[in-house]
């Protein structure tokens, strides 16, 4: 009842349909169970040799028609209402997804968080929309049944009723023991498709270190705890049915054999007892016992969605990204200023970035430099908050970071990526993503700057041609749109994190030419591992360890003989 509530705000909108197909559920139920009193009272009058049955034909065929049609707008009704909360509940996770902080999405793999919005919610709406349905129906029809059976012969419906805790003793028991092997189930098969999915998407590298043998061993240990868990789950839940089926054939039977002595022996107790109100009760009796076995089904159902539905509640509750500025970023940024930043990534104890201070002047260009690990990536993930740091601000123009709204700051800064993005869509609509309102004319003069025209000119509908980030294009030609993405969006501040990195030397020569004829006058921070594509920048940081050891101009770290020197002396000597 708990999950039930917290169901209830997927349901706005659909909750008048929601009402109808209960009240179709009821409605078909009360027909079908209509129909074998009638019956009865048929046969004793066919028994008695009195009176004309053909009335009794005529209402049964009525109810008969009318559960059918009310049973169909029950099954669509509930059909309906489950697609819709499908529909909101996977918005309400993916919104969850967008809003999140990165250090909320790192604590889950791509996997796991992939499963939430897909499987989970689907066993949601087969569990606890679509069961909830069949467990509403099933209750209906209880207690109906009970109904029809005390108005027969109340003293053999006690008998019945007497025997009904069993069942649902054992089902509710089996239920809830079954409840923490399916959460667990749920668990372990968020573990394997991320397992999964990261050996596909690095699959090349398992290849070429030839790792299959060692990805095999994982995986057969994942797959090993999911198909125990899985096994657990599934028998206890198996349990349940055969369980309640034993309890209902003991139900029958006492059933005919107390209903055959009243009408053999006599049995009045002020109850008349007909051949044709026992014929009613057992099918009743029948009736009865059915709906406990789809209860138990339901139980089942409802005990994985149950499971299902709290992980897709944690999807929704990620911690969102806080943003408590309130400043619009200025125009033309004049200056940004590092100032005593430290940053260490949550849950660890060893700092990343050990007081760096650096001040970026409006038109001039940073590089960022050292060995791999140095932080120089974080520093821009911190510029861009992504993160925020332990200790220290950024100031732009005088502002603390933190006091500008973080879409006005991200909206002014163009950001290239070591890994390339592109989505599936025309190549005009991937450079365009950033800025859809651009004409055709300013995406192409984007992508010429960044060198890009070139090849998009050679695919089969040029701009138009359709793309993704797993078919039709190179690393490199993937890259080159990224940049001019980021061209197109003509922003305050160039934020370049190895850029040229997955580019050959030709096409790298081309595009430092273009980009340093676009950067003129513009802001630049930029990471890189060859020195050859920063030796003209303003100012060169050379980080160790999270500590800025050197800074100058290419010339001035050479004539040092420092770090810089070295690590230049090791690419070019």
């Amino acid at each position: 009842m708990k999950r039930l509530k917290a169901l209830l705000p997927y349901l706005h909108g659909s909750r008048l349909p929601f009402i109808l197909s209960l009240l179709s559920g009821t409605v078909s139920t009360a027909s079908k169970l209509l129909i074998p009193f009638l019956a009865g009272k048929a046969i004793n009058l066919l028994l008695d040799g009195e009176g004309d049955i053909s009335l009794y034909l005529v209402m049964m065929a009525a109810l008969l028609i009318a559960g059918t049609l009310f049973r169909y707008a029950f099954d669509y009704l509930t059909y309906l209402v489950g697609q819709r909360v499908v529909t909101r509940m996977r918005k309400a996770v993916f919104a969850s997804y967008m809003d999140a902080s990165l250090s909320g999405l790192d604590r889950h793999s791509e996997g796991d968080l992939t499963l939430r919005l897909m499987s989970d919610v689907e066993n949601v709406n087969n569990g606890l929309v679509t069961g909830f349905a069949s467990l509403y129906d099933g209750i209906i029809s209880i207690v109906m049944t009970i109904a029809f059976m005390l108005a027969l012969n109340y003293l053999l419906a006690l008998v019945v009723i007497v025997l009904t805790p069993i069942s649902l003793l054992a089902s509710r028991f089996l239920s809830k023991f079954n409840s923490k092997y399916f959460k667990k189930q749920g668990k372990n098969s968020g573990l394997l498709s991320s397992y999964l999915s990261e050996t596909l998407d690095g699959s090349q590298t398992v290849f070429s270190l030839g790792a299959e043998e060692e990805r095999l061993k994982g995986f057969e240990e994942i797959n090993e705890s999911y198909r125990k868990s899985t096994f657990k789950a599934n028998m206890g839940a198996s349990l349940i049915n055969p369980l309640t089926r034993l309890v209902n054939a003991i139900v029958n039977c006492v059933v005919l054999i107390v209903g055959a002595l009243f009408i053999a022996l006599d049995w009045r107790v002020g109850i008349v007892f007909l051949v044709g109100d026992l014929s009613a009760f057992l099918t009743y009796a029948s009736s009865y016992t059915q709906p406990f076995n789809e209860v138990s089904s339901v139980m089942s159902e409802i005990s994985y969605a149950v499971a299902s539905f709290e992980r897709v509640e944690k999807a929704v509750q990620l911690e969102p990204e806080i943003d408590e500025g309130r400043l619009p970023i200025p125009r033309d940024i004049g200056e940004i200023k590092a100032e005593g930043i430290h940053f260490a990534y949550e849950d660890s104890p060893h700092e990343v970035i050990k007081g760096v201070d650096f001040s970026l002047l409006q038109g001039k260009s940073i590089a960022l430099v050292g060995p791999t690990g140095s932080g120089k990536t974080t520093i821009i993930s911190l510029l861009m908050r992504f993160y925020d740091q332990n200790e220290g601000s950024f100031k732009i123009d005088g502002s603390d970071a933190r006091d500008i709204e973080k879409k006005s700051l991200r909206s002014s800064f163009g950001m290239v990526l070591q890994d390339t993005w592109v989505f599936r869509g025309t190549v005009a609509e991937n450079i365009a993503y950033g800025r859809p309102e651009a004409s055709l004319a300013e995406i192409e003069s984007a992508a010429k700057a960044a060198g890009a025209d070139s090849f998009i000119r050679r695919l089969p509908r040029g701009y138009e041609t359709l793309v993704s980030e797993d078919g039709g294009l190179s690393k490199g030609e993937r890259q080159l749109l990224s940049i001019a993405r980021v061209i197109l969006m003509n922003p305050s501040l160039v934020l370049l994190d190895e850029a040229t990195s997955s580019i050959d030397v030709l096409t790298e020569k081309r595009l430092s030419a273009s980009l340093a004829t676009l950067l003129w006058g513009k802001t630049s921070l930029v990471v890189a591992h060859r020195l050859s594509t920063v030796e003209h920048s303003d100012l060169i940081l050379v980080l160790e360890d999270g500590k800025i050891v050197e800074r100058g101009t290419h010339a001035e770290l050479l004539a040092t003989g420092g770090f810089y020197a070295s690590l230049y002396a090791a690419q070019f000597q």
